[in-house]
């Protein structure tokens, strides 16, 4: 029976452990482990009520031992925020240059980069291809890019 013990109590560490070395080896060895130590209490008892006694008794300590393991993850400041991330952006492009006028400094199909106010910035054609040095509108932006086209002469 010590035997039988020690077998599901390993499988229980492994599979808590696999939340914090994650790779699937842990989960993997604990569950085989806590079907090991089924089986094995099986052959030792062959009564069907202290079987299934014993199966509920490891789904609801595999159901304690996710839960302790999921709040441990929570609680741990570095894995999960602690924080609410609503509204931040990685990059934005700058909102002031939509309406100005500058030109490609490579050909942007469909992307490329543009010269606005003597400083350069990435920016997306909206109508395909525009050729280097070509002059052109900015309409708008979609992440850190520019949004343009070609300004007709």
């Amino acid at each position: 029976m010590f035997f039988v013990t020690a077998l599901a109590l390993t499988g229980f560490v492994l599979i808590f452990l696999e939340f914090f070395l994650p790779g699937g080896i842990m989960a993997i060895g604990g569950a085989l482990l806590l079907l090991s130590s089924l089986v094995i209490f099986h052959l030792s008892d062959s009564s069907g009520f202290s079987f299934a006694l014993y199966a509920l008794f490891l789904i609801a300590f595999l159901g304690i031992v996710l839960r302790l393991a999921i709040w441990r993850v929570r609680s741990s400041s570095s894995i999960c925020l602690k924080t609410d991330q609503e509204g931040y952006c990685a990059s934005t492009y700058p909102k002031e240059l939509i309406g100005k006028t500058g030109y490609a400094a490579n050909d942007l199909h469909p992307s490329g980069h543009i010269v606005v106010e003597e400083q350069t910035f990435q920016a997306l054609a909206d109508q395909g291809y525009i050729e280097k040095g070509s002059l052109i509108l900015i309409t708008g932006g979609q992440g850190s890019h520019l949004i343009v086209h070609a300004k007709v002469k």
